[in-house]
């Protein structure tokens, strides 16, 4: 089990794990894991990311990197610069920002993101 922060939580610091991390609620400030982070839909994470693995369906403002892959839903969004391995962003995803891919990118129609 990773480390959590529930929907009606506020967390400001640093957080650093080895474990993956679910934010539901509201954090400010960095956060490094050598695993995967989820930012879920109605969560907001202001500061810098540093991780394996990002999925956003929530808010992140603050530069991510994402060593193997970075993964916007349709209510995700980037507030700052991105780099990865490989990106994958759903139709409706936001990223406002500078990105730097190393690997291929897949921007995904929402009609074939359903079918996936």
């Amino acid at each position: 089990m990773g480390t959590r922060i529930d929907k009606d939580a506020f967390a400001k610091g640093i957080l650093k794990s080895k474990e993956e991390i679910l934010i539901e609620g509201k954090f400010e400030g960095e956060i490094e894991t050598t695993n995967k982070i989820t930012v879920a839909k109605g969560a907001y994470v202001k500061g810098p990311v540093k991780c394996k693995e990002i999925e956003i369906m929530g808010i992140v403002e603050g530069n991510v990197f994402a060593e193997e892959c970075a993964k916007v839903f349709s209510f995700g969004k980037i507030q700052g610069d991105l780099k990865t391995g490989h990106l994958f962003v759903e139709d409706g995803g936001i990223l406002a920002g500078k990105i730097e891919t190393e690997g291929r990118s897949k921007i995904v129609q929402e009609e074939e993101g359903k079918r996936k």
